[in-house]
């Protein structure tokens, strides 16, 4: 590198007057050289970087698949409940299911009928039972219907219903008869 004196002034001054030398422009063109060649340098780098990041891989490829396919499955979900929710609340009740129901509840209706009346039935009898005792009459010789009807205060139909007596047939010594029901 040679100096240049310029007007008998040292190079020193020339530097701070601005003024540039030979030497210093080429100095100066080195700097800013590397200086671009860094800068392009780290820009390459930094391209580099960019590149691998971004860049889809095989592992990335198969799982960006199964999420497309969870999320296609989520949606199908999501329309089966809102169908669902749609039919329990607008659409009321399954008209088959209706008729259904009804069917069953007038079945259940007549069996509760059949079995009051049952109860019924055997209740009725129970209640005379308990509330009065019945009464028997031993039949003695020479007695008749119509002497055995008389002391009881019943008529002789009455008595012949009451033990199941048939008109031909009359009765014997030692038979018992049911003259009252309720006294």
């Amino acid at each position: 590198m040679c100096y240049i004196k310029i007007a008998g002034i040292a190079p020193r001054s020339i530097q701070n007057s601005g003024g540039y030398m030979k030497g210093d422009s080429e100095l100066d063109s080195k700097r800013l050289l590397l200086i671009m060649l860094v800068m392009v340098l780290v820009l390459i780098f930094a391209a580099g970087i960019y590149y691998f990041i971004k860049r889809p891989t095989e592992g990335d490829a198969t799982l960006q698949s199964k999420i497309a396919s969870l999320e296609e499955k989520i949606t199908g979900v999501e329309k089966q409940i809102a169908d669902l929710q749609g039919k329990s609340v607008t659409g009321g009740p399954d008209p088959s299911l209706v008729h259904r129901v009804e069917a069953l509840s007038q079945k259940v209706e007549v069996l509760e009928k059949k079995a009051q009346l049952t109860t019924e039935s055997k209740v009725k009898p129970a209640s005379p039972k308990a509330a009065t005792p019945k009464r028997y009459h031993t039949v003695q010789k020479g007695e008749t219907l119509s002497g055995i009807s008389k002391k009881y205060g019943i008529s002789v139909e009455e008595l012949r219903k009451l033990n199941g007596l048939s008109r031909s047939r009359p009765v014997r010594t030692g038979q018992k008869l049911l003259v009252s029901v309720t006294q």
